[in-house]
């Protein structure tokens, strides 16, 4: 399976003090392996306010550059139509379930309070585009794969809670 586009959205808790102004960044693992760092931050935005939610999306070869799991690459110089992956996305070639984990991480000692996580994703498959051509093309719908809600406050001070948090696809 390869995923070609990426959809979080991040909520913050609906309580005084909840949001932060700190950087929160969300680490894509694959077996325990980080294979991309992604920022939850827009920059003309106050991200994470107390009862906001923001959706980020992560879509294409500058946000999620072709990170292959099991299927090897080919050798410089060597080519094949179509080609055994595609262009960009990451790979998970025994699926996402226990085999995906975001690591959720707070860069700084404001306190933010994590409502909850929704995972969404754009898969690439290889298709037929014509009756002698196939093609890898990432679909049009994104598909719902997790909601994680557990209420967790994140800090790099130890006494306002956890720099980091780990969430499982179980």
């Amino acid at each position: 399976m390869w995923i070609g586009s990426i959809g979080l959205v991040a909520a913050t808790k609906n309580v005084a003090n909840a949001g932060t102004d700190n950087l929160i960044q969300a680490s894509i693992l694959r077996n325990g392996t980080a294979i991309r760092v992604l920022n939850l931050d827009y920059a003309e935005l106050d991200d994470h306010e107390s009862g906001d939610d923001r959706s980020y999306v992560y879509s294409g070869p500058a946000k999620l550059p072709r990170r292959n799991d099991l299927t090897p690459e080919l050798p410089p110089g060597i080519g094949q139509i179509p080609m055994p992956y595609p262009g960009y996305g990451f790979e998970f070639s025994h699926g996402l379930s226990g085999h995906l984990r975001i690591q959720l991480r707070i860069n700084g000692d404001d306190m933010w309070i994590k409502d909850s996580i929704d995972l969404y994703v754009k898969i690439i498959r290889l298709r037929a585009t014509s009756f002698d051509t196939l093609a890898w093309l990432e679909d049009t719908e994104w598909t719902y794969i997790a909601s994680w809600n557990q209420d967790v406050p994140m800090s790099t001070d130890a006494d306002e809670g956890v720099t980091t948090w780990t969430l499982n696809l179980a």
